[in-house]
């Protein structure tokens, strides 16, 4: 199962930077909704793994729950907008970014068959446009700015890449190990 939704997410991730290259004045739709997907995604991996105590349980339920909500809150947006406010969501996801960017940084996310954390380049990588995306929503929910652009068009290719990679490596480990 969870070949399949790090594939899904990696997939989720370069259509999104895809889009944002050759359509950037027309992803405000794309940008809530493929994030709201990214998000729901990677809030339920991320409670998969703090209720399975794989990952680092606390920073795990955190992102997790708070990815559910957000995820769900931006895919919802259209039908809320009387409770919620579009700035309101776009921080929370900011909020969530970051948070997600902070434990890529510093390998909060444990790798690997034995689970064991390991610091990667390829994680930093990502982490860091993260933390760079997530601090420019929280700053400015609403600004998208070039700068925004080319910072999410690069975490969501490089990231999108790296999580297709991650979901093959888990696919050949599994058919290994049967």
């Amino acid at each position: 199962m969870a070949f399949w939704i790090t594939l899904f997410r990696g997939v989720l991730a370069i259509a999104l930077g895809i889009i944002l290259v050759f359509q950037p004045e027309k992803t405000r739709w794309f940008l809530g909704n493929f994030m709201g997907l990214f998000w729901l995604a990677s809030g339920a991996m991320s409670l998969r793994w703090g209720l399975a105590g794989e990952r680092s349980k606390g920073l795990s339920l955190l992102a997790g729950v708070v990815g559910v909500i957000a995820g769900l809150a931006m895919l919802s947006r259209t039908f809320v907008p009387n409770y919620v406010a579009e700035t309101t969501m776009f921080t929370v996801l900011g909020v969530i970014v970051l948070l997600t960017g902070i434990m890529h940084v510093s390998g909060g996310f444990k790798k690997g068959p034995d689970h064991v954390r390991r610091w990667s380049w390829t994680a930093f990588l990502i982490g860091a446009f993260e933390i760079i995306l997530g601090l420019i929503v929280i700053i400015s929910p609403l600004d998208r700015s070039p700068f925004f652009y080319f910072v999410a068009v690069v975490w969501a290719l490089l990231g999108g890449l790296i999580l297709i990679g991650d979901a093959l490596r888990v696919r050949r480990l599994s058919r290994q190990n049967v």
